[in-house]
């Protein structure tokens, strides 16, 4: 198997938008409200210790063909210098015109997140965006932010208190409509807020508190 982009799932707005997927946990190193991490050969899910809601994409990783496919673009980026993180990202589709940048999985190291500000320079006629909990990663590269990139603080992370040092747009997860009408925060329901607004906004949580996994 090679490193691949694939198709975003039916809640996006843009059906025909690719996306860059990594096993999540294992590459969030900034989780911590939505922690959790799939085994790679069992599929067995742990919850991380401070966890208050559902890490969703973790929940798909039960199949192995997705976590085959997730360890496979994981193993190709790890350990890479930006140059050639952003080689890798060459099979990227062609005419691709929209990627989410992990629908599963974080930046995770800074030589990452940099590979990524190359390929998008690279590719200026791709529009690409992303949640991100690694905000110490985007807080180091301010001014370096392609035009073609719109990045948001995910809360509930390790370094929330960066997103108001630094008036970072960001996405806070809410249990109820009224709660969001209370913070002021128009609710995303299919990703077009992330992509294209400019103000912070509310992420309407859908799962069930099921029964606690083991924590990580």
């Amino acid at each position: 198997m090679k490193p691949a982009f694939t198709k975003v799932n039916r809640y996006i707005f843009d059906p025909e938008a690719y996306s860059w997927n990594l096993p999540s946990g294992w590459s969030c190193p900034a989780a911590d409200e939505c922690l959790a991490k799939v085994d790679k050969d069992s599929g067995k899910m742990w919850d991380g210790p401070n966890q208050k809601f559902k890490c969703y994409s973790a929940m798909t990783e039960r199949y192995p063909s997705v976590r085959k496919r997730l360890w496979c673009n994981f193993d190709a980026v790890k350990g890479k210098k930006p140059s050639e993180v952003a080689d890798v990202l060459e099979c990227m589709p062609k005419k691709v015109k929209r990627v989410r940048i992990h629908s599963a999985g974080d930046f995770f190291s800074q030589d990452y997140f940099d590979g990524w500000l190359i390929f998008m320079e690279r590719h200026p006629e791709v529009h690409f965006w992303a949640f991100t909990k690694s905000v110490n990663l985007w807080v180091n590269r301010l001014g370096c932010i392609p035009n073609n990139f719109e990045l948001q603080a995910s809360m509930g992370g390790k370094h929330d208190h960066l997103i108001a040092e630094h008036g970072l747009k960001y996405a806070r997860v809410v249990w109820s409509e009224a709660e969001a009408a209370t913070l002021g925060l128009i609710i995303d329901t299919n990703d077009y807020f992330a992509a294209y607004g400019k103000n912070p906004f509310a992420l309407l949580e859908n799962f069930t508190r099921g029964k606690k996994k083991k924590a990580i």
